[in-house]
């Protein structure tokens, strides 16, 4: 049995994020669904993890880390000896963390958002998170032009974090298939060793 435990929910693509890296980096960790639809999250012995009541959470036996970049953090840095998903080079790093605040970002008040409101009945303004989409799809055009990965030459955890919510709103949007470099990108991605799939929708 592992030694790494990690409550997600099979929809979340902040969980997704986190399977991916895992599948990537060949490690063998438990899971745990937890129930958003029943409000499991919201209830002991969840929010003893997460008072935030959030998922994905990692246990890593006597660890608990939430938030998902936090969680892509430790694993890269701990279960990733190669430095491949976070390499040690000062600049790579500064673009890796510039990207990070663009997933809890631009990628939260679009892509996300967008999701949650076609798909899982949450309220918002569809327009307006349709209009911070394409701004965030424009954004990752521009930065993909000269470059076939986010932060440079190699995927790294940047790509990790933007994938997941930017694929999934592909599938639901025909008009964002206007931007090639960010569906080329997207299929590099899913050609890469230990790929995780997409939840259904």
């Amino acid at each position: 049995m592992s030694n790494i435990k990690l409550f997600y929910y099979s929809m979340s693509g902040h969980s997704h994020k986190v399977l991916t890296l895992a599948s990537m980096l060949g490690l063998s960790i438990d899971t745990v669904s937890v129930d958003l639809k029943s409000g499991e999250h919201k209830t002991e012995p969840f929010v003893s993890l997460n008072p935030a009541a959030k998922v994905p959470v990692l246990v890593d036996g006597d660890t608990v880390i939430t938030d998902s970049h936090a969680i892509l953090f430790y694993l890269a840095r701990l279960y990733d000896p190669a430095h491949t998903w976070y390499p040690a080079e000062l600049p790579t790093q500064v673009e890796i963390q510039r990207w990070l605040a663009i997933s809890a970002g631009e990628l939260c008040t679009g892509p996300v958002a967008l999701r949650g409101i076609r798909v899982l009945g949450k309220p918002g303004d569809e327009a307006q998170a349709m209009q911070q989409t394409l701004r965030l799809f424009s954004l990752l055009s521009t930065q993909l032009e000269h470059q076939p990965w986010l932060a440079g030459a190699s995927p790294t955890l940047a790509d990790i974090a933007l994938y997941s919510y930017t694929a999934l709103i592909v599938q639901l949007e025909p008009s964002l298939r206007d931007f090639p470099r960010v569906l080329d990108w997207l299929a590099r991605f899913e050609q890469l060793p230990g790929y995780y799939s997409l939840p259904a929708k």
